[in-house]
């Protein structure tokens, strides 16, 4: 009888083990963080990374009509800390550069999804005053063609829009050898026609660049960015370190495939999106990422 209460003792006990592991247990769920730049019909044939309005809202109906839910910076973070975990399939949306058409034709469909996004700006180019050129890699554009700081701070205002930063001027390629090569500059070491960029002036610039930046968006809108996505999805593991103690402790690549618990926060991979993605491309990418999971776990 005795051997009887102990032996019930021991499957109570394992039965609440089990409870509790299953409740404190990390979300093994995916996250997809989808990277946008230009969303605009009217867009020029020749810029590949332009997705026409309609086909973008195609992709959030399909996402939708599969069961993918719509997740935020907050969500992500609540997650990892333990307190909440992800849905079983998350989708976030992020927009590169700054373009107007987020403000345009993004919100519109943002509001109707409820969805929440990112947007990455670039300080510099929103410092050009209106009317003149911004340096847009290797052309100059108009500065209309990005948003305003009156459509960031009504973005942000909605709740639904997390700003963050991608960088203050190191969207570009620049000079990282004799032979005149252009590499991206957050990630390479500048040459200046008679040498190389030391390895201490470069992570002073980078660091620079990254605080100018952050104290840019801090004073127009009130608050710091949180989140850093790099220009070109270029970073390395010395560029990490004062992203995060700048406060960006979340940060954004171009690495392809879907993120576990198991990828680090400091680089989330993104699936970049383009003007010749088909639906049938898109929902192919999302089941690959499925099937890769699923073989992980």
């Amino acid at each position: 009888m005795k051997l009887k209460h102990i032996l019930l003792g021991l499957v109570i006990s394992l039965i609440s083990w089990c409870a509790l592991a299953a409740a404190v247990a990390p979300s093994s769920s995916q996250l997809v963080v989808l990277a946008y730049h230009e969303i605009d019909q009217n867009s020029p044939a020749s810029d590949v990374n332009a997705v026409d309005t309609k086909a973008f809202v195609k992709q959030l109906e399909w996402l939708k009509g599969q069961g993918y839910h719509f997740v935020s910076v907050d969500d992500i973070l609540a997650d990892r800390a333990g307190s909440k975990p992800l849905p079983e399939k998350s989708v976030l949306l992020s927009f590169d550069d700054g373009y107007r058409s987020v403000y345009t034709n993004v919100f519109p469909v943002l509001k109707l999804f409820k969805a929440p996004a990112v947007i990455a700006l670039v300080g510099h180019w929103l410092e050009v005053p209106d009317g003149q050129l911004v340096q847009y890699g290797n052309e100059k554009v108009p500065r209309s063609n990005f948003l305003s700081w009156q459509q960031i701070r009504e973005l942000q205002a909605s709740g639904l829009v997390e700003v963050a930063s991608h960088s203050y001027d190191l969207h570009f390629g620049q000079v990282a050898n004799p032979q005149g090569n252009q590499l991206p500059a957050a990630t390479s070491q500048a040459y200046k026609g008679d040498r190389y960029e030391t390895h201490e002036e470069y992570l002073a610039r980078v660091r620079a660049d990254l605080q100018r930046n952050r104290e840019i968006l801090k004073a127009h809108l009130g608050k710091a960015p949180r989140v850093m996505v790099w220009p070109y999805g270029s970073y390395s593991r010395e560029t990490i370190r004062p992203a995060a103690e700048l406060g960006m402790p979340v940060a954004m690549t171009l690495d392809d495939g879907a993120n576990t618990r198991d990828t680090p926060l400091s680089a989330l991979h993104r699936l970049l999106l383009d003007a010749n993605m088909k639906l049938s491309d898109f929902s192919y990418q999302f089941k690959k990422m499925e099937r890769a999971v699923q073989s992980e776990q």
